[in-house]
């Protein structure tokens, strides 16, 4: 496949929903690079960080205190608006992270707002997993080892929330709103695996794979 046909598939999904699972499966039904946790890691590169320093912000809005301090240690800045750690520094650095894997060959990219930043690209496909409540405290406590009910849903519910932040502040868009994204699908109206097997033939007739 040369490089101007590269294929991305952008996945946004609710915390517990399986979204994940998912989009590795897509990935490696076509062989697709997958991208998760691996995209800090080179925006971290690109400025000489350790990985850890952007994880602690990874999909969270606003300048964390955390990173305020570290421009004050070693660039002797102060405020988000001159901070070389702003979110929306850190923003762009990802972004550029996102462009090249996108840009070096077909690849599957969890979150960071990938849709958006790859917006202008033609071999886009952006998808939204989403699924009921009890289902996903149902995931979470079993991947987690957590058991009372109502912590993992305070658990949900934040990092739902994060991640709705970050996705508005810095897209014109709406996090998990059906025009936000080239496909939606509820994952326990099919469930995990033929969920998968449906976006996965769906793309293959988009792109004729």
């Amino acid at each position: 496949m040369e490089k101007q046909d590269n294929i991305v598939i952008s996945v946004g999904r609710q915390f517990g929903c399986k979204g994940r699972i998912i989009g590795k499966a897509l990935a490696d039904r076509f062989g697709f690079k997958f991208y998760d946790a691996e995209l800090i890691n080179l925006a971290a590169k690109e400025v000489g960080f350790d990985p850890s320093f952007f994880a602690k912000a990874d999909e969270k809005p606003g300048v964390p205190s955390f990173f305020q301090n570290i421009g004050q240690l070693m660039f002797g800045i102060n405020g988000e608006s001159n901070s070389f750690l702003s979110a929306s520094n850190m923003f762009e650095i990802q972004s550029e992270a996102i462009k090249k894997v996108a840009s070096e060959g077909p690849c599957v990219i969890m979150g960071r707002c990938s849709d958006y930043v790859l917006r202008n690209n033609p071999n886009l496909f952006s998808v939204y997993f989403s699924a009921p409540i009890d289902f996903r405290i149902a995931c979470v406590k079993e991947r987690s080892g957590m058991t009372d009910d109502e912590e993992v849903r305070e658990l949900i519910l934040k990092t739902d929330k994060k991640r709705a932040a970050y996705y508005n502040y810095f897209t014109d868009k709406e996090w998990g709103h059906s025009s936000s994204y080239n496909m939606c699908a509820d994952v326990t109206q099919l469930g995990v695996e033929q969920t998968a097997a449906f976006v996965g033939d769906f793309i293959k007739m988009k792109f004729n794979l």
